[in-house]
Parts: C-alpha cells; structure tokens; sequence
C-alpha cells in the first residue's frame, strides 16, 4: 500500500481498517494453528506467537489511530473548531523548543503561534512512512490513553486489562526480543490471542464510532 494516502469519508476509513486487521487476523490465526497442531517445535512457535500477537497489537493501535487523524485532516476543519490536541500536533515543534527555554519572548512566539493558526485549516499530510501517531513501540496503558487523547476519544475500553497489558502481554515480549529464556504453555498463547483479537475489534469499533459521533470537535 502506498505510504501516502487519503481518507475523505467514513467508508474509506472502513476499508482501510478493515484491509488492515484482514491480513493481521489471518496471520495470528495460521500461527495459532500452527501451534496447536506442531508439538515438536512448540516452545520455538509459542515465543515467536507471543512476540508477533503484540506486534500486531502495537501495529493495529497505530494503523487505525492514525488512519483517524488521517481522516480529520480530509475534512479541512479550522483548528479554532477541533480539540487542542490538533493544535498541539500542529505545533509540536514549538512546544519542544519552548520546554527547553525560560525566555519570555520564546513563550511569547508559541502563543502568537497558536493565535496565528485558529483560522486555518487542520490540514497535515498523510504518510505511514512518517506518521502522527506512534506508540513508540511500548504500547503501555499511559501510551494507548496519550494516544486516545491526542484522539480526542474518552473509552475505558483498555482499562479492564490494563494490568495484562502492562505487566503479561509487553513484558512476555520484551522477554522474548530481549532473548530471555523463557517458555511459554499453549494457554498462555492462547489466552493472550483472545484478549488481542477482542482489543483490535473493540478498537477499530471505536474508532468508527468516534468518527460518526465527530468526536474531534470541541
């Protein structure tokens, strides 16, 4: 797929979430299968399963999440309109600068900045090469709620396995790409394969849903 494209409307936000969780689906499944049916190289199957259902956790999270902001810039809404968040993306740089400063005058130039940009449209190209998004590859729970908030989406659809994310799925996989010699039971995979699909499900359910209820508004 082309790291340069354009979301206009919700059937084409639909398509390319859908595209995007088909293929992942299809791959945690034939690895599942996998393992369940190869009993000679099953420690091998499950470490690499675990390392791969977090990946495409991780990597559905920042699909669809960015796919969102992908979509808001197609609608060329005034950022004076939209929740601050997309001021801040727009402005990224000059918070950085003026963290690392105490001079009036540098604090001065972010506000003059953020008043110069209220007309004007939200309007950022779109590229998977250089996204909006990122989880910085530690999808942990303060990430995934940083994420929802640059979103604009207020959901405690990750809360109730918080604690799973942050201390079972992340730290299986840190184990596993860190070389750590740690075995894993079918159960354990299989466990971490329903709470991943349920997740990206939600997610991408909520994702839409936010879109339809603009939830990117002020």
């Amino acid at each position: 797929m082309a790291s340069n494209i354009k979301i206009r409307n919700i059937e084409q936000l639909e398509e390319e979430l859908t595209k995007d969780l088909s293929w992942r689906k299809k791959e945690m499944l034939s690895l599942k299968i996998l393992i369940e049916k190869d009993s000679v190289n099953e420690n091998i199957l499950l470490r690499a399963g675990m390392a791969l259902l977090c990946a495409h956790f991780e990597g559905f999270i920042k699909k669809a999440s960015n796919c969102y902001i992908g979509y808001v810039s197609e609608q060329k809404i005034k950022y004076r309109d939209l929740r601050s968040s997309f001021a801040a993306i727009k402005m990224e740089n000059e918070f950085k600068t003026c963290s690392k400063s105490e001079k009036n005058s540098v604090h001065s130039k972010l506000i003059n900045k953020y008043k110069s940009i209220e007309e004007s449209k939200f309007k950022e190209k779109y590229d998977l090469d250089n996204p909006y998004i990122s989880t910085h590859s530690n999808p942990k729970i303060d990430e995934l709620k940083e994420i929802m908030n640059v979103l604009g989406i207020e959901s405690d659809i990750f809360e109730t396995k918080s604690h799973y994310i942050d201390a079972s799925l992340l730290a299986n996989r840190h184990k596993v790409v860190h070389g750590d010699k740690t075995e894993f039971t079918k159960e354990d995979f299989i466990t971490t394969y329903n709470i991943i699909m349920k997740l990206i499900d939600d997610y991408e359910a909520l994702i839409v849903q936010s879109i339809e209820e603009k939830k990117y508004l002020k």
